[in-house]
This record gives C-alpha cells, sequence and structure tokens, in this order.
C-alpha cells in the first residue's frame, strides 16, 4: 500500500511546518514597500505535497525531491538555484515573479497543465521531462531556457523572448535563449517568440505550429536520423518576419517542397502587419478623457486595456494591473494630481517601471491634464513609507517628453486641435513598434 504524501496547504502553512522540522532553513526578506517576503533556503522537501496558494514567498537553493505539486497558485513566487527531481506538477499556476527564477532544473518530472507567467527566467533546464497542456508566456526577461530530450505537447510558447525586428541579435550558444535538443515537440504552438538566439537541435516538430514568429535557418541543427518526421505549420507573419528560409529547412520541417522564394511570393500576398498594444493607467476620476483618447486608438487599429471596459471579474486587482502591463507594449499614463495620488496608478507604473528596467526599452508614453506632476515634491508623498518608490516613478515620467491634454478635459474643446493631439499619440506609439 502507497504511504499517503504529507499535505502542505499554502504558505503559512509551509512556515510552520519549517518552524517545527527545520527552523534554520526559514529566512525573512525586506521585499519593499509593499510587503515583507518570506525565504525557505538549502531545504530538502522530500515526498511531500504541496497544494493552495504559496505567495509571496523565495525558494533559494532547496531540492525537491519525488514530491507533489497539485493545484497550486504561486504569486510573487520565486525559485533560484532549485531542483525540481522526479516531481509531479499538475492543475497550478506561477505568476508575478518579480525578481525572477534563476539556475532552476527540472530532472525527470512530470509538467501537465502547468502556467508559467508574468516574470524574468534566466537559466532554467528541463531534462528527460514531460511537459504536456502547459503555458509558458509573458517573460520578460527570458534567458538560457534549455529542454533536452523531453517530450513536449499541447503546450504554449508566447512571446518567450524579445528583440525589435532591426535589432542586430547575435547568435551566443553558450548563453542561448531558448534550447530544445533531442526533443519530441507535438501539438504545440510557438507564437511572437524571436528564435534568433535559439535553437532546435534534433527535434522533431510534429504538428506544431509557429505564429508571428521570428526564424532563420541556424534556428534548425539536425546531425543524425530522427525517430519522427516533423511537420510543422509556418504563417504568413513568420515568413515575412524571418530570413529567407532554405529548401532542406521548409521540406523537411514544414513539408513545403516548392523551389519558388516562399518570403517573395507571400509578401506580394500580404502586408507584414506590427501590432501596437497599450494599458492606459489613468485615475477613475479622469474617466472622461480617457476614454476619448481608448475609443480613438481603437479606431487607428491599436489595442488599449482600459480598466473600465477590459479588466475581468473575480481575479485579483493586482493581478490584474500586473498581467495587463506585462502583456501591452505601452504604458499610457494619463498625469493628473488624481492618478499621482492614485495608489492603484502608482502600483501600475511600479510595475511598468520593473518591467522597463529588465527589457531595457522604454515602456512609458505619459501625457498631463494638469501640472501637478511638475509641482508635487517627495515631502508631500503619503503615505510616507510609500515616499521612495512613488518618487522613482514621478521621476521616471518627468523624464519622458508629455503631451499636454489639459484643454481637452472639458466637455466643450476644439475637435481639431483634439484630433492632431491624438495624432501625435498614434504617430508616438508605432514608432517604437
Amino acid at each position: 500500500m502507497t504511504k499517503e504524501l504529507k499535505t502542505i496547504d499554502g504558505t503559512e502553512a509551509l512556515m510552520e511546518y519549517l518552524k517545527q522540522e527545520s527552523p534554520h532553513s526559514i529566512g525573512i526578506e525586506k521585499k519593499g514597500f509593499w510587503d515583507r517576503k518570506n525565504r525557505v533556503v538549502r531545504k530538502v522537501f522530500k515526498k511531500i505535497k504541496f497544494t493552495g496558494n504559496f505567495h509571496d514567498i523565495e525558494f533559494r537553493s532547496v531540492k525537491f525531491i519525488e514530491c507533489e505539486f497539485k493545484g497550486v497558485y504561486g504569486f510573487y513566487c520565486n525559485f533560484s538555484n532549485c531542483v525540481f527531481n522526479k516531481c509531479s506538477l499538475t492543475n497550478s499556476r506561477f505568476t508575478h515573479f518579480e525578481f525572477g527564477w534563476y539556475g532552476v532544473e527540472f530532472h525527470d518530472s512530470f509538467l501537465r497543465n502547468i502556467e508559467i507567467d508574468e516574470g524574468s527566467v534566466s537559466t532554467m533546464i528541463f531534462l528527460t521531462s514531460f511537459i504536456a497542456s502547459s503555458n509558458f508566456s509573458g517573460l520578460f526577461l527570458s534567458e538560457n531556457i534549455r529542454f533536452y530530450d523531453c517530450t513536449i505537447e499541447d503546450t504554449n510558447f508566447l512571446s518567450v523572448t524579445h528583440y525589435e525586428l532591426e535589432e542586430e541579435v547575435k547568435r551566443d550558444d553558450e548563453y542561448i535563449d531558448l534550447l530544445f535538443e533531442d526533443c519530441v515537440i507535438n501539438n504545440s504552438t510557438f507564437q511572437e517568440t524571436d528564435f534568433r538566439n535559439s535553437r532546435l537541435v534534433n527535434s522533431v516538430l510534429f504538428k506544431s505550429a509557429f505564429i508571428g514568429c521570428v526564424l532563420d535557418n541556424e534556428c534548425f541543427m539536425m546531425d543524425k536520423e530522427l525517430q519522427y518526421d516533423s511537420f510543422a505549420s509556418i504563417d504568413f507573419q513568420t515568413i515575412l518576419k524571418s530570413g529567407e528560409l532554405s529548401e532542406g529547412i521548409l521540406s523537411t520541417y514544414f513539408k513545403i517542397n516548392s523551389k519558388t522564394n516562399i518570403k517573395k511570393t507571400v509578401s506580394r500576398m500580404t502586408n507584414q502587419v506590427k501590432f501596437s498594444t497599450v494599458f492606459i493607467s489613468y485615475s477613475f476620476k479622469d474617466s472622461l478623457i480617457a476614454e476619448r483618447i481608448n475609443t480613438s486608438l481603437n479606431r487607428e487599429g491599436i489595442r488599449t486595456f482600459l480598466w473600465k471596459k477590459d479588466a475581468p471579474g473575480g481575479k485579483p486587482l493586482e493581478e490584474i494591473m500586473s498581467a495587463g502591463i506585462s502583456s501591452h507594449d505601452k504604458l499610457l499614463f494619463i498625469a493628473s494630481e488624481n492618478s499621482i495620488k492614485s495608489k492603484a496608478c502608482q502600483f501600475e507604473l511600479t510595475a511598468a517601471r520593473k518591467k522597463q528596467e529588465q527589457s531595457w526599452q522604454n515602456v512609458f508614453f505619459p501625457i498631463m491634464i494638469d501640472d501637478f506632476i511638475f509641482k508635487v515634491k517627495k515631502s508631500q508623498i503619503r503615505p510616507i513609507e510609500y515616499a521612495d518608490d512613488y518618487w522613482k516613478n514621478i521621476e521616471e515620467i518627468r523624464n519622458v517628453n508629455m503631451l499636454d491634454f489639459t484643454e481637452f478635459t472639458t466637455d466643450v474643446y476644439d475637435e481639431d486641435m483634439l484630433g492632431i493631439s491624438l495624432r501625435k499619440i498614434v504617430e508616438g506609439l508605432s514608432l517604437d513598434l
């Protein structure tokens, strides 16, 4: 008869367990102005079942052996230099790990219905593991993610690596972005992912698809006969974004046998599409101007997130804000006395500032509807314990050229002048995309 695993349900239960079993492995770290973070260090967990909410916790140099993670919701849950050996992870989500996962390894593990999103990952390795019905998405940054001898099924990789199309990308096999070596990848999709510093080595792609990706000939390497044939799909946008792929790659992986120049042919049929996505940060007291701007941007084909229109119900507010900022290219901040004093807006600014620091790409696009942002002093900020973080946000906004929309906040305004100012927003948002 198999012995039932000991169950630990959530962060509080885990910390209580450690106080009894190994108090030396407990650490406390000052996280910032929001809260304090629990830390678990140099601990070995063997045959433990984890379930429930693991929020605001860091595992550092921890080993999990034959453990089970089932129904776990990890919010601000970080792993650094951790190893999962012969573990099972099912029906769980790990999101908003703001300081990133670093040096995480999965050996001989089973992952099904796992989401890893809205964070940064550096050096994550999967060895002889099975991954199914899972999602890797919105990872800023993502570096050195490696899969060796893995089976990957029904899994989605969305916006995992990021470069500007015009940016020169140097391939570095020692510190690669994504590597799949000796893998079988079935019924999976790669969306809006740049492979110019990534490789698929001796890996099978069966009934899998590349959507809006960037590929080149060096992505694909094969120096031995594979057990199964590949059969993958590639959309028009991937063809247009990518370099000209060789006949061998088109034939081997995509079953395209035509000797015509595929990229040239496709370019005659359709244009490359550049999507602009914008999260609008504003105080509800300034809803009138926010809705005017949102409507105009939508008419121009720019996808936006406006809280009143797009925020889903039944989810934590901070999770909605963080996810929205992470999944959109720019944060359009409507600067006013109302928004500067708003705790929610300051949370959004902090999240965008951290994204900008990680991605090294400009995220902020502020406009002003009064001059409070230039008059406010750090000594005026309340609550006082938030002053340092709020002031960093204010200084970041001040450093960006702001369009002045002050005259468009009332019911009566010059529609022609508003149209000119809105056109400046559209042009500005389009420059870097």
